[in-house]
């Protein structure tokens, strides 16, 4: 014994004595700091004298139920096994069989001890560190002579695993379970593999008997819900890849040639009574290659049960699985045959998974796979995948009808899959496979029902006033799938319709897609062809043939409003449109003309049933209908556009075709229409290399007034030819202004047929913005100098007035009383006078008016024709007819005579406007009265004194009652009532300047403002009476001065300012401060008093 050992010795024996006496807590914390202490070199050495002492203690006769001393001996046995290399057979034996009778009861479920969760914890890292450390031979020995005692630790460890709770203590267990079958990463190379051929022949051989039981458990473990976080998982399928791999590898299947011996040999097994029958295992041969064959077929249950894990939340979950299916293939391609396409499955799933390192390993693997694999092998993974793409289609829209997004993602995952890999090479396997047993069908039933669009009572919005002008949608809102919840799972079914417009059999899909809509108007199937025909890569004629589909005239025009029940129109008030419109034509067969003969008429009529005449030819029978067609509605315009950025240049021969079709759309009362219509008509402007869509309308404009002039001779048409015009106004310049006048006026000659009346809403949108239009091409209009008001108020300037013009008067009495004559010369110059008159005579040229501008023409007629819509029943007529009349009015402006005969034109119909019920047709009537004022000042003053103002003014005082204490969160906030008062408020102060309202008027104004002073009103109110109150104090101060006094009535006293012409006296009660606190702080607003 060197000098060095016998130190470490002299130091470690006492320890080791008094340990071996009796253990306490200081002795371990001594002993534990010793092994640090010392060098290995002398651990080494040492190590069954150090062991020896914690040995004998743990036994279960010393110190058994005291479970805090057993851990700090196993901690301490634990250290020194760390820093050893264990080289003591019979040591080792003793300390596995302690260890695991330890953490074993055959008592308890599952044959766990009933010891705590530290004992167990430190048991298995002391179980762990002996395997780790032992050397190869005795490594040898013991697999081969305690075989059953190795068993026994791993069940007892892969059962921890599975039935304990602490996250530590599985870990624990599952790196013991690695140690016990020599699979740990520290016993193995970078290949997973054992390096030494003897010990892994042992090793397989060992495992082999234990591989069912151990592999199920570690199933279970990896499968389980209640796993704490995902590093169980990851090492579960870790620890099973490890073992499955090292055992059934391809390496250790031997391959020889069947002879006539074997099969002798078969038939005298087979007639043994020992013939052991297929399912029974425990009895075969190990690592033979029937036993290959069953054990693969055992194992394809357990990696069919670990596929779901693919749609785990965690990343390493995914990729450590990915692993485990890359072995499988690589490693035991032979030995696991049932299971190669369960793996080839996931990998192709987890291609797509959403982390780069998942996706881009599984890429890999499974490329790296199909390139190394023999060409039979290549055959049969090929052949798996075509069997499972029937089935991944059949089960494609089970699969999507469940709240589970990840399980959605997986399988589309999978799908894109086996379409990126039959399609692959020359020629594509895909069309082989679905050219046979009605493959196309099957796909475009499963895609069909995979895309599932919900319809939405949303659908049918209408907005009464939208921006064309406006960015045109990034996504498409008017396809809500029933399924398809999520954006990740949109993107991947786009992208498995566009690798199927790309492939080979695109033409073929298309076909059975454009079969199926021939036979049933699904809108799924539309969206379907637009994302096959619109792939960047397909073939242009796909993209033609789906344009020419959709714009047949029964399939691009439907039927979007619920039929009603109004009466049909008589012949008094047109044609009957069954007969002149061919939409509402119906086929009709009449046999019985003489036999074997049918005659086919479009006319609705036969010659043994007499006419039915139809209420409602274009319309829906039910709401769901409805919401359908408007959703196909918007799938077709999409698709237009969508087939434009395909075929790019080639689109110039369908443009003609379809533009008027488009902007048709994007002129539409309905907001999704609207919106399809404009993201169709930016993809047309870029496909035909337009910066603008202005400028895609304005090399187009003689086409576009041709088609419009057209459509509009035709009663059917005039509704389509409405919304283009319109559209084509709102992007258009005054370069366009001349070829809109004759549409213009043509339109104003219609607007007067009862069959048009119809589609009047149109014809008012029309009218309307041919008016924005002169706004935005005539800036003139809408930049007018504002003068300021003048804000300097002089209290006494109409007395000092009033005293000058008296002094004025007087000067001038004075001087014609010095200038008098007699009555005799007044009739003397009366005569001259007339004399000179008749031989006077004027010989200067009257100028002639200029003729009014063609705009101011075209705005005239309109105003005109729009009067005798004001008093119409429907309200978006009257509202939009409203909105018209203040739009126009003010264009009229510089021309008094054309405008005060409209003005007095629409009086008497705007009047009654006022006792109308509905909030919003009062208000815009308000508007167009403050407009009218605005413009004509005193021409109304007396008529709206008598005939609109009182009826405010009582509207106003009556509602005054039922707004008090209503505060921000009142539900009359949002009510028509305090809409009104809003609206009214807002145009007292414009009418009372602008019509110069005498004091009387003026008064009853005030009178009625007043109570919305009160701090008791909505904030809003007050605030706009505050602003009334200002308004009239700018134009008459005199009046809302003695208004504001009168309504104070406080007792302050008002010193007058010195002045050198009169001498005023005090004045007792101002207006600048109400008694009632109610109504002071707004008075004190209205003066600007602090």
């Amino acid at each position: 014994m060197n000098a060095e050992l016998k130190a470490a010795f002299t130091l470690i024996k006492p320890v080791c004595d008094m340990i071996m006496v009796s253990p306490t807590v200081d002795l371990i914390k001594e002993y534990t700091l010793l092994t640090h202490e010392l060098k290995k070199e002398s651990l080494q050495e040492l190590q069954q004298y150090m062991l020896f002492p914690i040995i004998t203690h743990l036994q279960p006769n010393k110190i058994e139920g005291k479970y805090e001393m057993q851990r700090l001996l196993v901690n301490a046995m634990k250290e020194v096994l760390d820093s050893v290399s264990v080289s003591c057979y019979e040591m080792c034996i003793r300390i596995e069989l302690t260890l695991a009778k330890m953490a074993l009861d055959k008592k308890r479920p599952g044959m766990i001890a009933d010891i705590s969760e530290e004992l167990k914890l430190s048991a298995m890292q002391c179980m762990t560190a002996l395997m780790l450390n032992l050397e190869t031979s005795l490594r040898l020995k013991m697999i081969k002579s305690h075989a059953p005692l190795l068993a026994q630790a791993v069940f007892v460890s892969v059962h921890m695993a599975k039935l304990e709770k602490l996250r530590v203590l599985k870990l624990a267990a599952l790196d013991s379970v690695l140690a016990h079958t020599c699979t740990h990463p520290k016993l193995t190379d970078a290949n997973c593999m054992i390096s030494n051929p003897v010990l892994e022949d042992v090793v397989v051989r060992m495992l082999g008997c234990i591989l069912p039981g151990l592999v199920s458990t570690l199933q279970d473990v990896a499968m389980c819900s209640n796993n704490p976080g995902h590093a169980v998982v990851v090492m579960a399928l870790n620890a099973t890849h490890r073992i499955l791999c090292m055992t059934m590898n391809d390496k250790h299947l031997t391959n020889k040639e069947i002879t006539i011996a074997d099969f002798i040999k078969a038939i005298e097994q087979k007639d043994s009574p020992k013939y052991v029958r297929k399912g029974k295992t425990s009895d075969l041969p190990k690592l033979t290659k029937e036993w290959f064959d069953m054990a693969g077929e055992k194992l394809e249950i357990v990696v069919r049960s670990l596929v779901r894990l693919g749609a785990h939340e965690h990343f390493k979950v995914r990729k450590e699985l990915a692993v485990l299916c890359y072995r499988i293939l690589s490693e035991c391609n032979n030995s696991m045959l049932p299971s190669i396409p369960m793996c080839l499955d996931i990998l192709i799933t987890l291609s797509g998974d959403p982390y780069s390192q998942v996706s881009s390993y599984c890429t890999w693997a499974r490329s790296e796979y199909l390139s190394k694999a023999s060409p039979e092998m290549v055959l049969n993974a090929m052949d798996g995948l075509t069997r499972n793409l029937f089935m991944v289609l059949g089960s494609l829209p089970r699969v999507l009808n469940n709240i589970d997004s990840s399980r959605k993602l997986s399988s589309l995952n999978l799908l894109e899959g086996y379409v990126q890999e039959l399609y692959a090479g020359e020629p594509q396997r895909l069309t082989i496979i679905l050219s046979s047993s009605q493959g196309y069908s099957k796909l475009c039933d499963s895609l069909v029902s995979a895309s599932a669009i919900e319809s939405d009572l949303a659908l049918l919005n209408t907005d009464a006033i939208r921006d064309v002008t406006a960015a045109p949608p990034r996504t498409s809102p008017w396809c809500k799938f029933r399924h398809l919840d999520s954006s990740d799972c949109v993107k991947k079914f786009e992208n498995i319709c566009r690798l199927l417009g790309e492939a080979e059999c695109g033409q073929l899909i298309l076909d059975t897609l454009l079969e199926t809509f021939a036979e049933r108007r699904d809108i799924e199937l539309v969206y379907l062809m637009n994302r096959i025909a619109s792939a960047p890569k397909s073939t242009p004629s796909l993209a033609k043939r789906v344009i020419d589909t959709y714009i047949e005239e029964d399939v691009w025009y439907l039927p979007l409003k619920v039929g009603n029940n109004e009466p049909p129109l008589t012949d008094e008030d047109t044609l009957d449109e069954t007969i002149y419109n061919p939409r509402a034509w119906s086929k009709d067969s009449v046999p019985g003309l003489f036999e074997g003969a049918m005659e086919v008429r479009y006319t609705d009529i036969s010659y043994q049933t007499p006419r039915v005449r139809h209420s409602e030819p274009n319309s829906c029978r039910t709401l769901r209908q409805a919401q359908r067609n408007i959703v196909q509605c918007c799938l077709l315009t999409e698709g237009l556009g969508l087939m434009a950025k395909r075929l790019q240049g080639e689109f110039q021969p369908y443009l003609l075709k379809t533009l008027c079709m488009v902007l048709e759309r994007v002129g539409s009362r309905y907001e999704m229409l609207h919106l399809s219509g404009l993201k169709a008509i930016n993809d047309i402007k870029i496909a035909c290399g337009h910066n603008t869509v202005a400028g895609l309308i304005a090399s187009n404009a003689d086409y576009f007034t041709n088609e419009i002039t057209r459509r509009l001779k035709k009663a059917w048409n005039a509704q389509s030819a409405l919304e283009i015009l319109t559209v084509v106004m709102e992007f258009s310049d005054d370069t366009i202004l001349e070829y809109m006048y004759g549409v213009v006026e043509d339109m104003l000659v219609r607007s007067c047929d009862k069959y048009y009346k119809k589609s009047l809403y149109l014809y008012l949108q029309v009218f309307r913005t041919f008016l924005s239009c002169i706004y935005k091409w005539f800036p003139e209009f809408t930049h007018r100098p504002v003068k300021p008001p003048d804000t300097e108020i002089d209290v006494l300037s109409d007395v000092m007035e009033y005293i000058k013009s008296e002094r004025e008067a007087d000067m001038l009495m004075g001087t014609s009383e010095e200038d008098a004559k007699t009555v005799e010369e007044m009739y003397a110059d009366d005569l001259k006078r007339k004399e000179d008159d008749v031989l006077d005579y004027d010989d200067t040229v009257t100028n002639e008016t200029p003729p009014l501008p063609k705009h101011i023409e075209v705005t005239i007629m309109i105003l005109k024709r729009c009067i005798n819509f004001i008093s119409t029943e429907k309200m978006d007529d009257a509202i939009m007819t409203l909105e018209i009349l203040n739009l126009g009015f003010p264009l009229l402006r510089d021309f008094e005579n054309e405008l005060l005969p409209l003005v007095h034109l629409c009086w008497a119909p705007l009047v009654t406007r006022f006792e109308d019920s509905n909030t919003t047709i009062v208000k815009g009537a308000i508007d167009l009265v403050v407009t009218l004022a605005t413009l004509s000042k005193e021409f109304i003053m007396h008529r709206t004194v008598k005939e609109v103002l009182p009826q405010i003014y009582s509207r106003l005082q009556k509602l005054a009652a039922m707004s008090r204490l209503k505060d921000a969160g009142s539900s009359y906030r949002f009510s028509p009532r305090y809409k009104f008062q809003l609206s009214a408020l807002t145009a007292l102060a414009p009418l009372a300047v602008e019509l110069s309202l005498p004091e009387t008027a003026l008064e009853e104004a005030m009178d009625c403002a007043q109570p919305y002073l009160s701090n008791k009103q909505p904030k809003p109110l007050q605030a706009l009476s505050v602003q009334f109150f200002k308004a009239v104090l700018q134009y008459n101060y005199g009046a809302a001065w003695l208004h504001l006094r009168r309504f104070c009535n406080n007792s302050e006293n008002l010193e007058p300012p010195k002045n050198e012409f009169i001498q005023l006296a005090t004045i007792t009660g101002t207006p600048y401060s109400a008694d009632s606190k109610e109504f002071d702080n707004n008075i004190k607003t209205i003066f600007d008093v602090q």
